[in-house]
């Protein structure tokens, strides 16, 4: 894992995720459609885990206004997505989320077996999860 901490985007593959979205200008739309396509296997694979990941944060950032550390640049990109349009699929999106937390998932795995991390890694999906599921 090329991860440095257990927050969101304190991982090279979700920080490559959010930044290429933001320099390609892709839709939050786009990024959801990828993710809910990626949450229809029956085990998610560790890349597909965190477009899931990245996609409820951005959905969470713009719907909700949650800001996350160490991330630059979003408000710009945010306030060229169709807000409403992403709500639409809020449901999905929690549900897919749920999924990386579950034995499905190859990132759940990876940090089930670090028992220091993990909590802390689950809590912060699962506040994504609360935020986009109130």
């Amino acid at each position: 894992m090329g991860a440095w901490g257990m927050g969101v985007f304190d991982d090279d593959t979700s920080c490559e995720i959010m930044e290429d979205a933001i320099d390609e200008g892709t839709s939050i739309n786009a990024l959801i459609c990828k993710a809910l396509a990626a949450s229809d296997s029956e085990y998610i694979e560790y890349t597909e885990c965190h477009d899931i990941i990245v996609a409820g944060a951005m959905m969470n950032a713009l719907l909700n206004g949650v800001v996350y550390e160490g991330v630059e640049d979003l408000d710009p990109w945010l306030v060229n997505q169709n807000k409403d349009q992403a709500a639409l699929h809020t449901a999905n999106l929690v549900l897919a989320l749920k999924k990386v937390l579950s034995e499905g998932s190859e990132l759940n795995e990876l940090w089930s077996e670090n028992e220091d991390d993990y909590p802390t890694w689950r809590g912060n999906i699962e506040a994504i999860i609360s935020d986009l599921d109130s």
